[in-house]
């Protein structure tokens, strides 16, 4: 959606590459203060995280244009 590498993602998050990269193979589950830091930074980058609710269930949409 953002157009990030996990580079850039681990870069503007300082979440560390390797723990991106084991949790988006399975490997492993996220510390809360990593999960924390990503929410925030993908929140403060426009990205809207919808809760599980009544409307369909979890999902992601973008609230702002990205520039």
């Amino acid at each position: 959606m953002l157009q990030w590498s996990r580079e850039e993602l681990s870069e503007r998050s300082g979440v560390h590459y390797i723990t991106l990269c084991n949790f988006e193979l399975g490997h492993c589950t996220l510390k809360p203060g990593s999960a924390r830091l990503l929410r925030l930074t993908f929140i403060t980058s426009g990205v809207m995280l919808i809760d599980d609710d009544d409307s369909g269930g979890p999902g992601i949409c973008l609230a702002m244009p990205v520039t």
